[in-house]
């Protein structure tokens, strides 16, 4: 079975959960699959097993408690222990693709604006490559380092039982101090080394094509049948 009919599958059990026993396995599925190195697929079978446990465990009239013990994420914690991690090529295709869904709208916009501005008045189609190649890296280390926090926020919320409000505020706050820092690199980093011409025709194609290939690859994702 593939990783996909696995998720699909628990989805369908987990309906049938208790809402006490739901609330607990849900606690240890959420802080599991938000340790994003592990494997994908020997994470949806551990997490289908101990699914099928607890369901054998409730209609024999015992809780989730009783089963796996008080505490959920000690548990996953043991869980997390004995599961393989992602391979490295996994996570070097998460980042490019992560790269990818940034450049492709960022490329489009430029060429729409570009464009629209082109018919008004003269606009300068060059880029710098050196001052464009840092802002980029400062975007996608951005978008992972706060993607990373997120994660390792909702584990938080998950272990303290905080309040889903305040660590969403909390996580907005500091994902827009994050944005403004790059945005205050964008001014203040002074143009230098060679520019080429990019015209918004270009710009604006190239974007939709990176677009399309990074819609049609998550789309087309071949999925893991280990």
């Amino acid at each position: 079975m593939n990783t996909k009919e696995l998720i699909e599958m628990n989805n369908e059990k987990r309906k049938k959960l208790t809402k006490e026993n739901e609330a607990y396995y849900s606690d240890i599925l959420i802080y599991v699959r938000l340790k994003l190195e592990l494997s994908e697929h020997s994470t949806e079978e551990v997490l289908m097993e101990i699914l099928d446990h607890l369901l054998e465990g409730q209609d024999a009239g015992k809780t989730a408690t009783d089963i796996f013990g008080k505490d959920p994420i000690a548990y996953a914690e043991t869980i997390i222990d004995e599961l393989p991690k992602e391979k490295k090529r996994h996570v070097t295709s998460f980042l490019f693709g992560i790269a990818a869904t940034i450049i492709g709208p960022i490329l489009i916009i430029r060429g729409l604006l570009l464009g629209v501005l082109s018919r008004f008045t003269t606009v300068d189609e060059t880029i710098p490559l050196t001052m464009t190649a840092i802002i980029a890296l400062c975007i996608i280390g951005y978008v992972v380092i706060v993607i990373s926090f997120i994660f390792k926020r909702i584990r938080y919320s998950i272990v303290a039982k905080s309040s889903t409000v305040k660590d969403s505020l909390y996580a907005g706050g500091v994902a827009a101090i994050g944005m403004g820092v790059i945005i205050l690199i964008m001014f203040l980093l002074p143009e230098w080394g060679p520019t080429v011409e990019f015209s918004w025709g270009i710009s604006l194609i190239s974007g939709i094509i990176i677009w399309a290939i990074v819609h049609f690859i998550k789309k087309n994702k071949p999925v893991s049948a280990q």
